[in-house]
C-alpha cells in the first residue's frame, strides 16, 4: 500500500485560484454558458415531448448536470472575489449525504454501490462548508471514475482520532501508481484520457484553508482511500452515554478514540 499525508503547514505549491488565473475564468465562464444555454433550451424542449420513463430518467440527469454546471460556473466566479471565508458549524454526516446527492446521477450510472459507516453520534465542525462540499464532491467524483461500471463499490466513514474527526472516502477502482501518487495534487497532473488535472489541486487548496490534513492510501488493482483529519478546537459531538442521556462534547474534551472504520 503506497500512501502521502498533506498538511497545511507543507503547502508548497502555488493556488490554482491565484489572480493571474481571474481574466482566463471570466472568458471561459462566458465561452461555457453559451453552449451550456443551448443545452438546457434543448432539454426543456425534449420536456415537452412524449417520453417513456427511461428517457425521461435520462433527460432528468442531462437537465440536473447542466444545472449543476451553471451553479458552478456561478461559484467559481465568485470564488474568484477576495471575500473573505465564512466558517459556520455544519454537520459532515449531512454534508456528505450531499455529496452523495450531486453525485447520484454518476453513480445511478455506472450502478456504483455506496456503503456508508457513519459514527454513531452527530459530528458537527466549523468550516467553509461550501468550498468543503466541493471538495469532497471531487474526490467522489474521482473515486467514481476510478471504478469498473456495475462493479464499484464506495464506502465513506467518520469516526473520532485522538479527539479529531477523520473521513474516510474509500473506491475498489483501478488504484494510483507509486510513482504517480505524489503528484496527483499537482495542478494540471492527470492521468485520464480527457482529465485537465484542476480538480484535486483545488480540493487541496479548499482542505488547506480550513486547516485540514488529508492522507491518501492506494494500491494499484485494489483501489484508492481518501482520510481527512479536522481540526480538533473546531467541532463538537453529541455523544449518549450508557443511560441514554445525550450531552455535547467539544474541542479538546473529545474522547481519544470512538472508532467507526469506512
Amino acid at each position: 500500500m503506497n500512501s502521502i499525508t498533506i498538511s497545511p503547514q507543507k503547502k508548497t505549491t502555488p493556488s490554482v485560484w491565484s489572480e493571474s488565473s481571474i481574466p482566463l475564468v471570466s472568458v471561459l465562464a462566458h465561452e461555457l454558458r453559451n453552449p451550456l444555454t443551448n443545452i438546457m433550451l434543448t432539454v426543456h424542449l425534449l420536456e415537452s415531448k412524449i417520453l417513456d420513463d427511461n428517457d425521461r430518467m435520462y433527460i432528468d440527469i442531462i437537465r440536473r448536470s447542466s444545472t449543476k454546471i451553471n451553479d458552478l460556473i456561478n461559484d467559481l466566479l465568485k470564488g474568484q472575489r477576495k471575500d473573505e471565508i465564512k466558517t459556520e458549524k455544519h454537520s459532515i454526516h449531512q454534508l456528505l449525504d450531499d455529496v452523495i446527492e450531486l453525485a447520484s446521477d454518476r453513480l445511478i450510472l455506472k450502478k456504483v454501490i455506496v456503503k456508508k459507516n457513519y459514527a454513531p453520534y452527530d459530528l458537527k465542525i466549523k468550516m467553509d462548508s461550501p468550498k468543503i462540499k466541493i471538495a469532497l464532491t471531487n474526490i467522489v467524483i474521482n473515486a467514481i471514475d476510478a471504478m469498473p461500471s456495475e462493479k464499484g463499490e464506495l464506502k465513506l466513514g467518520t469516526k473520532l482520532i485522538k479527539g479529531r474527526c477523520a473521513v474516510s472516502i474509500q473506491d475498489n477502482g483501478i488504484g494510483i501508481s507509486k510513482e504517480n501518487l505524489p503528484l496527483i495534487f499537482e495542478p494540471y497532473f492527470t492521468s485520464k484520457q480527457n482529465g485537465v488535472g484542476v480538480g484535486l489541486a483545488a480540493t487541496k487548496d479548499i482542505l488547506q484553508s480550513n486547516k485540514i490534513d488529508v492522507r491518501v492510501e492506494s494500491l494499484v488493482g485494489h483501489g484508492t482511500r481518501f482520510i481527512l483529519l479536522f481540526e480538533k478546537n473546531r467541532m463538537t459531538a453529541k455523544i449518549r452515554n450508557l443511560n441514554g442521556h445525550q450531552h455535547t462534547i467539544t474541542g479538546n474534551r473529545m474522547p481519544v478514540l470512538i472508532a467507526c472504520e469506512a
